[in-house]
């Protein structure tokens, strides 16, 4: 995003040229009275600049991003503008970013005030927070006057989500039925194995998820419904993204969010690395990061 520094109103254009032409006719006709006028007008723009400066710099500002964004979602950033003064109002103050605005015509001294700014990321991935730009056209609307803000942070953005079938991405020993599995959405199925749990010393070898233990080179052991702690959803990622990535991770993207509404414990089975399941939400986040950051 660019940075701005000043733009010029209308009013602030049409000022400039009679400032100029009557600063031209006094100095061709040596005019004392012109020459007082043209004084006046051009110290009357500079108090205004003067003016217009101390109330913009004596904001701040604060920005919080909500802890879950979704590409190509339009996503709500909390703005925070502070009166830093303890004496003088602010006036007219403006926060700009990414194409929206918010619009604050007061701010008391020592007081904050809580916006909402709205705009949406087209991609996944870590994105710069970018320039934040606070302006006004205190007090005279000649000229609009910018000052930047520029957040070293990185958002983090998850893929988009893609609805897919309401069942749940499982990892179990069944046999899929061809004639269901139409393309790479189709790895959801259902059966009595709702999770899988690293082995732990005394398990019974039945109950050895060989599959997943196959794929992640360390013993795994099945967890059947109602059998307390562990259970869950596994999505096998390595399967969604075999026939495109980007609507592979969409796909899970869908899976993390629903279950994150439902509240049912959910893992991840991707590049031979088991993610038990948990239904806490920083658990969650971190699945959804992990899409975010995935590359081949």
């Amino acid at each position: 995003m660019r940075r701005k520094v000043i733009g010029i109103r209308t009013g602030g254009v049409l000022y400039a040229l009679i400032s100029a032409g009557l600063g031209l006719v006094s100095i061709n006709s040596g005019n004392n009275l012109l020459y007082l006028v043209t004084a006046m007008l051009l110290s009357f723009l500079l108090s205004s600049g003067i003016i217009g400066r101390r109330n913009l710099y004596g904001a701040d500002l604060s920005v919080s991003f909500p802890d879950e964004i979704y590409a190509e979602e339009q996503c709500a950033i909390r703005v925070n503008a502070v009166n830093r003064k303890s004496s003088i109002p602010l006036f007219l103050i403006s926060i700009e970013y990414g194409g929206d605005e918010a619009f604050l015509p007061i701010i008391q001294p020592g007081q904050t005030l809580e916006k909402a700014i709205f705009t949406k990321f087209n991609s996944r991935g870590r994105h710069p927070a970018g320039l934040f730009h606070i302006s006004s056209i205190y007090p005279f609307n000649l000229f609009k006057r910018y000052r930047a803000f520029d957040f070293e942070e990185h958002v983090v953005v998850f893929p988009s989500p893609l609805k897919c079938l309401p069942e749940v991405v499982f990892i179990n020993d069944e046999v899929e039925d061809e004639d269901n599995a139409e393309s790479s959405a189709s790895v959801l199925v259902e059966t009595d194995i709702v999770g899988i749990r690293p082995y732990e010393e005394g398990d019974s070898f039945r109950r050895v998820h060989w599959k997943s233990s196959a794929k992640t080179g360390k013993l795994n052991t099945k967890l059947y419904e109602g059998e307390g702690a562990g259970i869950g959803k596994i999505i096998e990622l390595d399967r969604l993204v075999s026939a495109g990535i980007e609507r592979g991770l969409s796909m899970a993207s869908y899976a993390i969010s629903q279950s994150m509404k439902s509240g049912i414990p959910i893992g991840m089975l991707t590049r031979g690395e088991l993610i038990p399941p948990s239904a806490e939400r920083a658990h969650k986040l971190k699945l959804l990061e992990m899409l975010a950051d995935y590359h081949e």
